[in-house]
C-alpha cells in the first residue's frame, strides 16, 4: 500500500474527515456550546437547544478508540456539558410551554366584555412566568395582546365615564361624540341605550345654546337686562351649569352697577359712610373695579382719610388718579412724592398753583424738621431722632448736615446703647446691615456675635440660614480678628482658636440637627448650606489662604452669594487657577459639588442646577457632578444610564488618575452582571471609548474576539480575513490571551491547510520541509502526530509491511518534533536517534 493510501484511510478510517477539519469542527463545537449557553442566558432556549442538537450530531454516536482518543484530546468534555445543558434547556422550554397552553386555554374562556378583566390578568400573569423561562415570539405576542386589550377596556372605561359625566352636565351632543368613541371599542348594549337617551336631548340643547349664545352678545354690547330675560327663558326649558354661571355673573353686574349707581347719590348727598359701603358692595359685584376704587379714594379725600385715599389709587394709572394721590400725598406733608405724580401730568392754571404752594410749603415744613431733630438730640431721645432725620431726608432729599449728623453722631450713640441692652434681634439686623454696606473685620465680628446670640434666644430659619454664613466666614478671618488678640482677662496667655471654631461649630451643627426629626426638608436644606460652607473652609486652608475676597476680607461661598449683587465691584479672586474645586463652590454648582466631595452623591444629584453657564469653571463643575453621577447609576448596575453623564465628564476624566482607578473599579462589577453577548460588547466599547485603560482594552479584545470566532463558526467570514481582522483587534490589546488564541489557532489552521494541501498532492518533501521551518511549535507537533499516528494505525491493521517507509514516517516526525516526550517510544522502536 502507498504512502498516500495510508494518509488517505488514516483520514478517513480512524478522523472520519481531515485532521483541520477535524480542529475547526472542534472550535466550531466549542463556539456552538458557548452560542448556546449565551443563548440560554437571554432565556433564547429553543435557538439554545437547535444549536446543542446541532453541534452533538456532528459527532459520532457510537466513536471508535481513536475518534474517542481525538475527540478527549481536542474536545475535552464538551460534548458532556452540552448534553446536560441540552435536557435542562428542553425541560425548561416544556415549562414554558405548558404555562402559555395554559393562558391560550384562560383567554378562550373570554366573553370580550370590557368591564371584565380578572380572565386577562390571570392569562397576562402566567405569559409573564413563561417569559421570564423562555424568550419566544408567541409568548411577548400573547403578552402584547392581554395589555393591548386591557388597555383597550381601561381606555373603553374612561370614556364611558367621561360621556356619562358630559351626559349629566347636559352636555348632550359632546356626550354623543365621546359614546360613539367608546362604542367603536365595544358596541355594547348600554352604550348604544346611552346615545339613544341623549339623542333625545339634542333638539332641546341646540335651541338652549342659541339662547345662550345670543346672551352672550347681548351682555358684551351692555344690554345686561336682554341677555338675563333670555337666559332665564331658556334655562327654564334646559337648566346647564354654564348657563346658570353666566346668569349669575350678569346678575351680580346688574346689582353692582345698580350699588355704584346709588354709591354716586349718596357721595352727592354728603353721605359718605353709606357711599363707602355702596361702593365696596359694587367693586365685589362688578368685574371691573377700577371706578369704584376711585370713587372709594375721592371719597376718603372728602372726609380727608389720606392713607385710605392713597391705598384706594395704588396702582391705578390714570391722570385722575395719580393727580388725587398727589394730592392726598400733599396732604400728608409728602411734598416730594406728590411732586413726583403731578410731574407728568397735563398743567393746568389750578396744578401749577397747587405746586407753587408745595414749594412754599415745603421750605416751611423743612425749617420745621430740623428744629425737631435738634430738640430730640438735646433731650437723649435718639431713636426717635434717627426716625426724623431719615423721615427728613426721604421727605426732602439729599440734606449733608442730617446725613453727618445722622452718621457720625446718632447712630454711634444708639448702636453702643443697643449692646448695652443686649437686644439681639435688633442688634442681628443693624450688624448685618453694616457688614453689608462696609465690610471689615469689626463689622463681620459684630455680625457674628449677634447673630450666634440670637440664634440661641430665637432660633428661628433665617437667623440660622445668616449664622451659617456669618460664622464660616469669621472663622475664615478668625487671625485678622483683633479683639481676640489682646483679652484682658486672659492676662499674657494665648487665645486658642482653634478650640473655638471647633466648639462654635459643634454649636451650629446641634443647632441644625434639632430639624432632623420634625422638619426634615428644612434640615436638608441647612445642611446643604452648612456642608458648602465647611469643604470650602478646608479647601481654603488651615490657616485660609486662598479664596474670594470682599476688600482684604476672605468670604466663603454663601457669603459670596448672599451679598453678590451688593459687593459684585468690591469682590477679589483669590484662588489660583489650579483649585478650580474650590472655584466651584462659588458657583450655583457649590452645593451639589460639596455633596460630592463628602459622598452624598444621591443630593448632589437631587439639588444640582439644571444647566450651566459657558464659562470654565460651570462647565467644570457640571463634568464633577457628572462624573460623580455616573458613578453613582454605575454602583447601582445601570451603565448606559451612567454614560450619558459619565461621557459628559470625559474631557476631565483623564486628568484625574484615581477617577480612572474608580470607573475600572466599577466597571469591573457592572460587567459582572451583564448576560447578553451584544450587551457586553456594547459596554466593552463604552468602557475602551471613556478611559481606554488596560482593563477596558482587554475586556473589549476579548469580546472582539469572541464576535470574530463566531462569524468563523457561522461561515460569514474567510479565515484569512478574519486573521487580518483579529491583528486589528490585538493593536487594542496585544496580550489578551483570548485573542492570542485565536490568532494561534488560525494561523495554525492556515499553516496546517498548506501542509494537509500538499501531502494531498504527494509533495511530501515541500510539506516536512514546511512543517520544519514553523515557528509554531503546535503546527510542529501535530504534523508529527498525524506521521506517528499513520504507523500505529498501519500497525494494528497488518499495513506496516513497507518498513522503508514506516522508517521514513518516523524520520520526518522525528525531524520536525524531535523532543517530543510522546513520540519517544516510537522512536526507539524505529531505532531512530535522538
Amino acid at each position: 500500500m502507498s504512502f498516500l493510501q495510508i494518509f488517505h484511510n488514516f483520514s478517513k478510517n480512524v478522523l472520519g474527515i481531515g485532521v483541520v477539519d477535524a480542529w475547526k469542527l472542534a472550535d466550531a463545537t466549542k463556539l456552538q456550546a458557548q452560542k448556546a449557553r449565551t443563548l440560554a442566558e437571554s432565556k433564547n432556549l429553543r435557538q439554545a437547544v437547535l444549536i446543542s442538537q446541532k453541534a452533538i450530531s456532528a459527532w459520532s454516536k457510537q466513536p471508535g478508540f481513536w475518534e474517542r482518543l481525538l475527540r478527549s484530546y481536542i474536545l475535552g468534555d464538551t460534548l458532556e456539558k452540552i448534553n446536560q445543558d441540552l435536557q435542562k434547556w428542553q425541560a425548561q422550554v416544556t415549562q414554558a410551554s405548558e404555562l402559555l397552553n395554559g393562558a391560550k386555554s384562560l383567554l378562550q374562556q373570554d366573553n370580550n366584555n370590557p368591564h371584565e378583566t380578572k380572565i386577562l390578568l390571570d392569562a397576562l400573569e402566567l405569559c409573564k412566568r413563561a417569559g421570564k423561562i423562555l424568550h419566544d415570539e408567541q409568548i411577548s405576542q400573547t403578552i402584547s395582546n392581554c395589555q393591548t386589550e386591557l388597555k383597550q377596556r381601561e381606555d373603553f372605561r374612561k370614556l364611558v365615564q367621561e360621556a356619562d359625566t358630559q351626559a349629566e352636565r347636559r352636555f348632550f351632543e359632546g356626550a354623543i361624540n365621546i359614546y360613539n368613541q367608546a362604542e367603536q371599542l365595544y358596541p355594547t348594549l348600554s352604550v348604544k341605550q346611552s346615545i339613544a337617551a341623549c339623542e333625545t336631548q339634542v333638539k332641546q340643547e341646540k335651541i338652549y345654546y342659541t339662547a345662550f349664545t345670543k346672551a352672550n352678545i347681548a351682555s358684551n354690547e351692555g344690554r345686561l337686562r336682554s341677555a338675563i330675560a333670555l337666559l332665564e327663558a331658556a334655562l327654564n326649558k334646559f337648566p346647564r351649569q354654564d348657563g346658570i354661571a353666566l346668569l349669575e355673573k350678569l346678575q351680580r353686574t346688574v346689582k353692582g352697577k345698580e350699588k355704584y349707581r346709588l354709591g354716586l347719590q349718596a357721595e352727592k348727598a354728603g353721605n359718605f359712610t353709606e357711599a363707602t359701603t355702596l361702593y365696596k358692595s359694587a367693586a365685589v359685584l362688578l368685574p371691573n373695579s377700577t371706578d369704584c376704587k376711585i370713587r372709594l379714594g375721592i371719597v376718603a379725600i372728602k372726609t380727608e382719610e389720606w392713607s385710605i385715599a392713597i391705598s384706594q389709587l395704588t396702582d391705578i394709572e390714570t391722570e385722575q388718579s395719580r393727580y388725587l394721590r398727589g394730592f392726598a400725598y400733599a396732604k400728608q406733608g409728602q411734598l416730594q412724592t406728590a411732586h413726583r405724580e403731578w410731574q407728568n401730568l397735563q398743567q393746568t392754571n389750578k396744578l401749577v398753583r397747587q405746586q407753587e404752594n408745595i414749594k412754599v410749603i415745603s421750605q416751611r415744613q423743612k425749617l420745621l424738621s430740623l428744629k425737631q431733630i435738634e430738640e430730640f438730640i438735646v433731650n437723649d431721645n435718639l431713636e426717635q431722632a434717627q426716625t426724623s432725620s431719615q423721615e427728613h431726608l426721604q421727605k426732602f432729599g439729599s440734606d449733608s448736615l442730617v446725613e453727618v449728623n445722622l452718621n457720625e453722631h446718632i447712630l454711634p450713640r444708639i448702636k453702643s446703647k443697643v449692646w448695652q441692652n443686649k437686644h439681639w434681634h435688633t442688634l442681628a439686623d443693624t450688624t448685618i446691615k453694616l457688614w453689608e454696606s462696609s465690610p471689615n473685620i469689626i463689622n463681620l465680628h459684630n455680625w457674628l456675635i449677634a447673630t450666634y446670640y440670637q440664634v440661641f434666644s430665637d432660633a428661628s430659619t433665617g437667623v440660622i440660614e445668616d449664622l451659617i454664613i456669618a460664622l464660616p466666614t469669621a472663622l475664615a478671618n478668625l487671625n485678622q480678628d483683633l479683639t481676640l488678640h489682646d483679652i484682658p482677662w486672659l492676662e499674657n496667655q494665648k487665645v486658642d482658636l482653634e478650640l473655638i471654631s471647633l466648639e462654635l461649630q459643634r454649636r451650629l451643627e446641634e443647632t441644625i440637627d434639632k430639624f432632623q426629626a420634625n422638619q426634615l426638608e428644612q434640615y436638608l436644606k441647612f445642611r446643604d448650606k452648612y456642608r458648602l460652607e465647611k469643604v470650602a473652609l478646608r479647601l481654603m486652608g488651615n490657616p485660609v489662604q486662598i479664596g474670594m475676597k470682599v476688600k482684604k476680607l476672605f468670604i466663603t461661598p454663601g457669603c459670596y452669594s448672599r451679598f453678590f449683587n451688593k459687593w459684585q465691584n468690591f469682590l477679589v479672586t483669590d484662588i489660583h487657577p489650579s483649585e478650580r474645586i474650590l472655584q466651584t463652590l462659588y458657583t450655583p454648582w457649590g452645593l451639589s459639588v460639596a455633596a460630592c466631595l463628602e459622598s452624598d452623591v444621591a443630593r448632589a444629584i437631587q439639588i444640582k442646577p439644571l444647566k450651566a453657564n459657558n464659562n470654565n469653571i460651570e462647565l467644570f463643575a457640571l463634568a464633577f457632578v457628572a462624573y460623580h453621577e455616573g458613578c453613582h447609576y454605575l454602583q447601582q448596575q445601570q451603565w448606559q444610564k451612567a454614560a450619558t453623564y459619565l461621557n459628559q465628564a470625559k474631557t476631565e476624566i483623564k486628568a484625574f488618575p484615581d477617577w480612572i482607578q474608580e470607573i475600572d473599579r466599577l466597571c469591573l462589577l457592572q460587567r459582572q452582571v451583564i448576560s447578553e453577548f451584544e450587551e457586553h460588547l456594547k459596554f466593552a466599547q463604552f468602557w475602551y471609548d471613556l478611559i481606554g485603560s488596560k482593563l477596558a482594552k482587554s475586556y473589549l479584545a476579548e469580546y472582539k474576539a469572541e464576535e470574530l470566532r463566531e462569524k468563523l463558526v457561522n461561515q460569514q467570514i474567510s479565515q484569512k480575513e478574519a486573521l487580518k481582522q483579529i491583528q486589528k483587534i490585538s493593536i487594542i490589546d496585544d496580550k489578551n490571551p483570548v485573542v492570542l488564541d485565536l490568532i494561534e489557532r488560525l494561523e495554525f489552521a492556515q499553516e496546517f491547510e498548506q501542509f494537509n494541501n500538499l501531502m494531498k498532492r504527494g509533495l511530501y518533501d515541500q510539506a516536512v520541509k514546511k512543517a520544519k521551518k514553523s515557528r509554531n511549535e503546535r503546527v510542529r507537533f501535530a504534523v508529527a502526530e498525524i506521521f506517528i499516528q499513520i504507523i500505529i494505525n498501519a500497525a494494528e491493521k497488518g499495513d506496516a509491511s513497507d518498513y522503508e517507509m514506516v522508517q521514513q514516517l518516523g524520520r520526518w516526525a522525528y525531524e520536525i518534533c524531535p523532543d517530543a516526550p510522546e513520540f519517544r517510544e516510537i522512536y526507539r522502536s524505529l531505532r531512530i536517534c535522538y
